[in-house]
């Protein structure tokens, strides 16, 4: 099987599957470089969630990925001033630009169809205006693929609902991760949650995966400007709870996650859309 990711092919295999096959459909990966709730899990681990699931639904689809983008948009995770997180993040501005050049020149070349993924809700909820521009511009179409807390994913992990970042984030980590790297059992053996900021008062809940929505009288439609760790809770301080995260789930995450990018492919690949404007004359600037 012809190798998926467009960084290890040579540009006549690209031409062939893109032209000769007919596959006009490529996955473009975008991770983040961030700090979690859990000083032990790698920072780029929505990255390496977003390959991973990339590349076999890429396998399973029969379809062409570009490499992953490790810098995405997360100024909340930065922490305080000084403190040392080592958190990457793009501006908004200069984000969506990479977003949308990325788009133009594989629309330039030939393919109709994109598909955008991020495991780091963030990069999704950010890039409207980008899905936006590329269709309208271009006729293309452009989709945003992304979620990870997923009711099958709560339903593998089988935690509560402020716990399940903390205990999916330690599932994926151990799946992903050699064993003598950074991410053994031991240090996800107590879990960070999830909850509203302590400055907004009781009447205010957050669940994971939501963005800068908080809950209120049921519903979900209030967004606030809040920084990761005023919502965050770290392992080791008084809300800790014991992990029920493991391996075995965080594999079983992953196949469902590649599983159902790779179903949605599937349809996307039957479109019969084709873009009517391919050049990209403001490359130079």
């Amino acid at each position: 099987m012809l190798i998926p990711n467009i960084l290890q092919l040579g540009w006549g295999a690209i031409r062939e599957k893109l032209h000769g096959q007919g596959c006009d459909t490529i996955l473009i990966p975008i991770g983040s470089c961030e700090r979690h709730g859990n000083p032990y899990t790698p920072l780029g681990l929505d990255g390496m969630v977003t390959l991973r699931v990339v590349e076999r639904a890429a396998r399973r689809a029969d379809v062409l990925h570009t490499p992953l983008m490790p810098f995405g948009y997360a100024p909340h995770h930065m922490g305080r001033v000084n403190e040392g997180t080592g958190t990457v993040s793009l501006s908004v501005e200069t984000y969506r630009r990479v977003l949308l050049d990325i788009g133009r020149s594989l629309i330039y070349h030939g393919f109709n169809k994109l598909v955008f993924v991020s495991f780091h809700s963030f990069n999704v909820t950010n890039a409207e205006e980008v899905l936006f521009a590329l269709r309208h511009r271009t006729g293309a179409f452009v989709a945003f693929y992304g979620g990870r807390e997923t009711p099958e994913a709560q339903r593998i992990l089988g935690c509560p609902p402020d716990q399940m970042a903390g205990d999916l984030e330690a599932s994926l980590a151990l799946a992903l991760l050699e064993p003598d790297a950074a991410g053994r059992p031991e240090d996800y053996a107590r879990t960070f949650t999830i909850h509203a900021p302590e400055w907004l008062g009781p009447a205010f809940s957050k669940r994971p995966g939501t963005g800068m929505a908080v809950g209120f009288q049921g519903e979900e439609n209030i967004w606030v400007a809040m920084e990761d760790y005023e919502f965050v809770e770290p392992p080791g301080e008084e809300r800790e709870r014991a992990s029920l995260a493991s391996r075995e789930k965080g594999v079983r995450v992953l196949d469902a996650l590649a599983e159902h990018l790779a179903l949605f492919v599937l349809e996307v690949k039957k479109l019969a859309i084709t873009a009517e404007n391919r050049d990209f004359p403001d490359r130079v600037r």
